[in-house]
């Protein structure tokens, strides 16, 4: 048997989705089109990913979002999503006032 956090898969090689797998992974196979419940063997989990992966930063911004929707709008966490979601530049802008924020504060 071989498990994980979001699946399993029975001696005789058929895969499930754990609850928490259900939640974390649907929403991205999703957006390629794949329902989760057409996948019965892990070979089929794997290329699911595959498929999938073009999709895969759009929809981790979409868990960020969620996932920071209840946070402090602040320098520091919108630095945080600049560098994984925009551009260097406005990456390097906002570490540029995370730091000069810094100075400031240290003084």
């Amino acid at each position: 048997m071989q498990t994980s956090h979001n699946y399993i898969v029975d001696h005789d090689g058929n895969f499930r989705f754990t609850k928490n797998g259900l939640k974390e992974v649907a929403p991205l196979l999703a957006k390629a089109g794949i329902n989760t419940h057409s996948i019965k063997t892990y070979e089929q989990y794997i290329k699911a990913r595959k498929a999938a992966s073009p999709y895969f930063l759009e929809y981790l911004q979409e868990q960020t979002n969620e996932r920071l929707a209840d946070k402090p709008d602040t320098l520091e966490w919108n630095a945080i999503r600049a560098i994984v979601f925009e551009t260097p530049e406005e990456a390097e802008a906002l570490l540029a006032k995370v730091k000069k924020k810094k100075q400031i504060f240290s003084r």
